[in-house]
């Protein structure tokens, strides 16, 4: 059987970690490839970025992306982190590295944006791949 590509963003949220269950309920190890990825969107002060703030983000980032391999083992895992806007860099690795489907959650706010959350609204629009929005 061919092997799904599955791209997981997670943002440190347990909320966020419903997609890994998720997969697991539905997937066996054998037939997908999972890359879970994290974002941090960095802020700019005056054109200046905190050296510390992005060495603490990226620490914590990559200790995230940690514990989130121990919740899929057994499962073929890819571990990506990077700074920049979530929604374009979800887009961005998913077309780059053809992953066929992307699996999100959904935010807890109401209205259909706010339902589905900003971030899963702009890759929505912006995505080629499939999109899997978990409830709670």
């Amino acid at each position: 059987m061919k092997t799904t590509k599955i791209l997981v963003p997670i943002d440190g949220t347990e909320r966020s970690m419903h997609s890994l269950d998720f997969i697991k309920d539905i997937y066996k190890p054998e037939d997908v490839e999972i890359t879970i990825m994290n974002v941090k969107e960095l802020v700019f002060v005056d054109g200046i970025s905190m050296s510390d703030e992005i060495k603490s983000s990226e620490k914590f980032g990559r200790e995230l992306l940690e514990q989130a391999r121990k919740v899929m083992d057994g499962y073929d895992v890819n571990l990506y982190f990077t700074f920049g806007y979530a929604g374009d860099e979800i887009v961005k690795r998913a077309k780059d590295e053809n992953d066929q489907i992307i699996v999100m959650t959904k935010s807890t706010k109401k209205g259909l944006t706010r339902m589905i959350g900003s971030c899963t609204a702009y890759v929505l629009k912006h995505t080629t791949s499939t999109v899997m929005i978990i409830p709670e």
